[in-house]
């Protein structure tokens, strides 16, 4: 028997630009797999050399990835939103963290368990291409938007104030 989380997050799943191409029992499998979590303002979620303990789709609030510039500290390179996946590098199991994840406000997500998703990729490997590809997808969006950040940053040296 579905759960109300497993509702929640299968509506949620199935509203997303992202997982719009995906197949609705790869959608009923990740919902099975969800849980709900929540961070204070200014938690740190992860911390740059971290391994991935989950992949986290928003359901409210928001959470900045940093990375840090010599002799300028850390930048923020993404800040994201509802409807938005960070930490994909949890479903690369030898993959650390890369920079740093805040939350910048009260924020709610769904949290995928890494461990429990490697295990599901074991048993179906569709389901896995289907994640990954939009691992994939989302990860381009955020280098071409982090591309830009950086030329914006280089043309404008006073953005990293």
């Amino acid at each position: 028997m579905t759960n109300k989380l497993e509702l929640r997050a299968l509506t949620m799943l199935r509203s997303l630009e992202l997982t719009q191409d995906m197949e609705t029992k790869h959608l009923k499998k990740l919902a099975g797999l969800a849980r709900e979590t929540s961070f204070e303002t200014n938690q740190v979620i992860y911390e740059k050399g971290s391994l991935g303990r989950a992949l986290y789709l928003i359901l409210e609030g928001e959470i900045v990835i940093e990375t840090e510039v010599p002799g300028h500290g850390r930048v923020v390179m993404n800040r994201l939103g509802p409807g938005q996946f960070f930490g994909w590098s949890s479903l690369f199991p030898l993959e650390r963290k890369m920079a740093w994840t805040t939350a910048t406000r009260p924020t709610r997500a769904l949290a995928f368990n890494a461990g429990q998703l490697h295990n599901a990729f074991e048993m179906d490997h569709n389901f896995e291409y289907a994640i990954v590809r939009c691992a994939g997808k989302d990860m381009a969006d955020r280098i071409r938007a982090s591309r830009q950040q950086l030329n914006d940053m280089i043309t404008n040296p006073q953005l990293l104030y």
